[in-house]
């Protein structure tokens, strides 16, 4: 006689049903949002006013026929063939639009903290291309947009995603400034620089000797530790003791009064793709660019840090070619980056060095966080310090006032301290889950790392990442769901109208809630404390 699934089961695996469902609905929408399977790129032959991929591809596939390292034939090569690029568009460019293209050769020493150790640097003789365009009536007080990418590359690497897409995206985006008709109101530097690899040398030079460095108003600087995909973007902020950081994916993080930068973005990147946590995962990371030169060393520039993040694992090797760079990934940055300088040189609160400097001292220091994130690159959600604090706090409020509220509901025939107690139950056994589901993939690396000759092959097949891992967090997060009925409930079953399992997925469900109840307010601390810490370190002079 066959056996009948009980109740339990049969909800249990409906559970599984549905988490499957849910995990291939997210994965799809994962691969589609990553591989930008929503972009298309622009041909060769698209309209002048719009920024092609093609066109930038076409830049990349002379970059990467030569090496470009220091020393190197290629790299003065490269630095030729980019300027050749400018000022044929500056025999083209119309009267009313000026293009002043200049090769400098910059020298210098500084001292620099990387990696927790003290360096010294003296350098000599390394190439930068620069490149302004501006109205014909220019101002030479008039403060710019400095827009910032390196053509040197790494040591045996061709380095065409790191960074000769940065470098052919910012010709498209010079070309498309002079020949769609727009003049922008506000210069843009165009900084080709020849020396990031070692230790940012060559913003370095800029920024300590070129006679534009006072005129920056915001800089964007374009980098890449991968080949493609969405871009990890750190904006900061920094007025007065170069503190105000903002993070974007293209990640935006801190805001407030003083953090324009992260509003421009906000408001008109054309393929968001940001996250506010983003900005405390980023000194974790064994790297550096030259966003630090520009926002915290030298300059204290509201800046921006896009960084191409997917195909990490070409980043810096002989593989990173132009075949591996991603289709829309290119043309998805381009647009973006067209949209913010636009929005960024009609900004009004765009300065100057010197008219920062007299703000700030007029002003006072003033320092806001911001919380940001993207859904799927369809749209931004951004929100400053204060108002997360207030709504970080509503869910743990809800938490705690919820089994009140429930033995109110139920004509007080239920405690509220054993609904409290059962809710914190719940709560332990969520977060015992997701300790499990964090614990069992990396036991698995570990165990593939002994067992296997292809310990890291999932690295470079993200597809095995979600087979292999995915599965093993998802046994670690329901292995406390399997065991929840060893450990009975501080409820009397049997003076409530409620079964107990009901009562069990009530208890889950809140407990659940409680988890990421706490998360979020412990986040809403972290703003204000970190706040505080950059306000000490300011007035101590660290920065």
């Amino acid at each position: 006689m066959a056996s009948r699934l009980s109740s339990r089961d049969v909800s249990g695996f409906k559970f599984i049903f549905f988490l499957a469902i849910m995990y291939v609905i997210i994965s799809l929408l994962v691969h589609s949002v990553l591989h930008m399977k929503f972009i298309t790129p622009l041909s060769i032959d698209a309209p002048l006013d719009r920024f092609s991929e093609a066109r930038a591809i076409h830049h990349v596939a002379v970059l990467t026929t030569d090496d470009r390292q220091e020393g190197r034939p290629g790299l003065r090569k490269a630095a030729a063939y980019i300027k050749e690029q400018l000022e044929m568009l500056k025999e083209r460019a119309e009267s009313n639009i000026r293009i002043e293209v200049e090769e400098t050769t910059v020298n210098g020493s500084f001292n620099m903290i990387f990696l927790g150790h003290g360096i010294s640097f003296a350098y000599r003789d390394h190439i930068n291309i620069v490149a302004r365009i501006s109205s014909a009536d220019l101002q030479e007080t008039d403060p710019s947009v400095l827009i910032n990418g390196h053509f040197d590359s790494p040591l045996g690497s061709p380095g065409a995603g790191d960074c000769g897409s940065c470098v052919a995206s910012m010709l498209e985006l010079a070309r498309v400034t002079v020949e769609s008709g727009w003049i922008p109101p506000r210069p843009i530097i165009f900084l080709f620089n020849g020396a990031e690899e070692l230790f940012m040398l060559g913003s370095h030079g800029f920024m300590t000797t070129h006679k534009w460095r006072d005129s920056v108003g915001a800089s964007i600087n374009v980098e890449a530790s991968g080949t493609a995909g969405p871009e990890f973007c750190v904006m900061v902020l920094l007025l007065y003791a170069n503190v105000n950081t903002v993070v974007l994916t293209d990640l935006v993080c801190q805001s407030g009064p003083g953090s324009w930068p992260s509003q421009v973005y906000a408001e008109s990147a054309v393929y968001p793709m940001a996250h506010s946590a983003a900005q405390d995962i980023f000194p974790v990371i064994p790297g550096d660019t030259d966003y630090r030169i520009f926002s915290q060393d030298h300059g204290n520039i509201p800046s921006l840090d896009i960084i191409f993040l997917l195909g990490g694992y070409y980043y810096h090797t002989s593989y990173d070619t132009l075949d591996k760079l991603l289709p829309g990934s290119i043309q998805a940055r381009g647009d973006n980056l067209l949209s913010i300088l636009k929005a960024f040189t009609n900004s009004s609160k765009l300065q100057s060095a010197r008219e920062r400097e007299s703000k700030a001292t007029t002003n006072g220091y003033k320092d806001e966080r911001a919380v940001f994130f993207d859904y799927l690159s369809w749209f931004l959600i951004f929100y400053s310090r204060r108002v997360a604090v207030v709504l970080h706090s509503i869910p743990i409020a809800i938490f705690f006032v919820m089994p009140f509220l429930l033995h109110f509901w139920d004509s007080r025939s239920r405690s509220c301290f054993a609904i409290f107690y059962d809710f914190v139950k719940g709560l332990l056994f969520h977060a015992a889950g997701i300790i499990l589901a964090i614990i069992f993939p990396i036991i698995l690396s570990i165990l593939q790392l002994f067992f296997s000759s292809y310990a890291l092959s999932w690295f470079a097949h993200p597809y095995l990442a979600f087979l292999m891992f995915i599965p093993c967090s998802l046994v670690g997060l329901l292995i406390p769901r399997t065991v929840w009925g060893c450990f009975p409930l501080s409820q009397d079953v049997s003076v409530i109208k409620k079964s107990e399992e009901a009562l069990a997925e009530e208890a889950r469900f809140w407990g659940a809630f409680g988890f990421y109840a706490c998360l979020t307010s412990g986040f809403g601390l972290l703003l204000i404390g970190s706040k505080a810490q950059l306000v000490v370190l300011a007035n101590s002079g660290t920065f």
